[in-house]
């Protein structure tokens, strides 16, 4: 079986996890559920306990809950009819469950023994200009700690840097002895502080011959200094510190965290993945930079990549997915959980007044068709990039 059809269980997984958070919700506050489907019509199969029938459909790239009166509060026991308090919670569920869902599989990971990559975090090039040539950090210097925190490979550094932008930081660094004539040799090396600011908007510099523009442009010689493969016409784009670095003399090992350990480091890495999400969108609307945007295939392709690694990085891939949807369908856009969170809330400022049901539905449908085009759009690159032989993370 191709490895990218794993992309099926994994979106099916993320999208029932989010619908069940609706579902039970709806249930707690006694709103008649008619229907809880996996998948998308037509059905294939279905049973009724109750008031509510439980389905399996065909397209498996999905999934519904069916309430009774969704913008109709004449209906007993209908959505609609519920207090704003109440159908916020419902609307927020689903992502909800989606933010809880990487905590579980971050955790598991975290507690069973797993691969962990060990070695010496190496400055392999310095920016000019730069936070990092500023403050003295010199090619082939080794970062061992951040504000006291073991580095053990360069994930962990920045990892540290990412939640330490715009704050001073102490860096314990190992010099490279290379001015005695002896790279890297242990005895001609020295441990020494230095302390540097990360940047929070580091700067995209184009690479030109002669410059002209120096906020927005870097001579070719200096460039090179920095990361050798770039030529005239290339972006140099820089990192909060401004290096380059490998983790060397690296080695795998098999670790694990006690349970008391993996649940807060699991908290703590969604909580920079949603800071790293966030200021990707945030980017987008005031940079107009693509977040790493990607539509339905090109998710395929990333899963069938990432598989081929092993099991525990498609369960991280699928954690890395339920955050992402989570966020997004929070946003404030029609078709949304967020846009129809937006009209339940304007519905609260507005002193109880609802817009017609007419008005939301075709505010909604405009929004939705938005959204199959921005998919119609992510698809032709994607597909523009897998015929030209790209893979996602070059």
């Amino acid at each position: 079986m191709p490895s990218w059809l794993l992309v099926i269980p994994v979106l099916s997984l993320l999208v029932f996890i989010h619908e069940l958070g609706h579902f039970l919700t709806a249930k707690k506050f006694g709103i008649k559920v008619t229907e809880f489907g996996f998948g998308f019509p037509p059905r294939i199969w279905g049973i009724t306990f109750g008031e509510t029938r439980y389905s399996i459909n065909l397209i498996p790239l999905g999934g519904f809950v069916k309430m009774v009166g969704e913008e109709d509060p004449t209906e007993p026991r209908s959505f609609a009819r519920q207090s704003i308090l109440k159908r916020s919670i419902v609307l927020i569920a689903g992502s909800f469950m989606n933010l809880i869902l990487p905590i579980i599989i971050f955790t598991i990971i975290l507690t069973l023994p797993h691969d962990t990559l060990v070695g010496t975090v190496t400055i392999s090039g310095v920016a000019p200009n730069s936070p990092a040539e500023e403050s003295g950090l010199r090619q082939g210097d080794a970062i061992l700690e951040v504000n006291s925190l073991k580095i053990s490979n360069h994930m962990d550094l920045v990892k540290e840097i990412s939640r330490l932008k715009g704050t001073k930081v102490e860096l314990l660094v190992r010099k490279n002895g290379s001015s005695l004539g002896i790279l890297g040799s242990p005895e001609f090396t020295s441990s020494e502080y230095v302390y540097i600011t990360p940047r929070i908007n580091p700067p995209s510099l184009k690479v030109v011959n002669e410059v002209s523009i120096p906020e927005e442009e870097i001579e070719l010689s200096k460039a090179q200094q920095y990361n050798p493969s770039l030529e005239i016409g290339d972006t140099l784009q820089q990192g909060s510190l401004g290096v380059l670095i490998g983790t060397s003399n690296g080695k795998i090992i098999k670790d694990s965290l006690p349970l008391q350990q993996s649940i807060p480091t699991s908290f703590s890495k969604m909580g920079d993945v949603i800071s790293f999400s966030a200021q990707g969108i945030g980017n987008l609307f005031s940079k107009g930079e693509n977040p790493g945007l990607t539509g339905p295939i090109g998710i395929a392709q990333v899963t069938g990549e990432v598989a081929k690694v092993g099991i525990a990085p498609i369960f991280e891939l699928t954690a890395l997915i339920s955050i992402s949807l989570g966020i997004v369908n929070l946003l404030p856009i029609p078709a949304l959980d967020g846009g129809r969170l937006m009209f339940v809330l304007l519905e609260g400022i507005r002193g109880g007044r609802r817009i017609s049901p007419e008005k939301e539905g075709f505010i909604h449908l405009a929004g939705f068709m938005l959204l199959i085009g921005l998919v119609v759009v992510m698809s032709y690159f994607d597909i523009v990039r897998i015929i030209s032989g790209d893979s996602f993370f070059r």
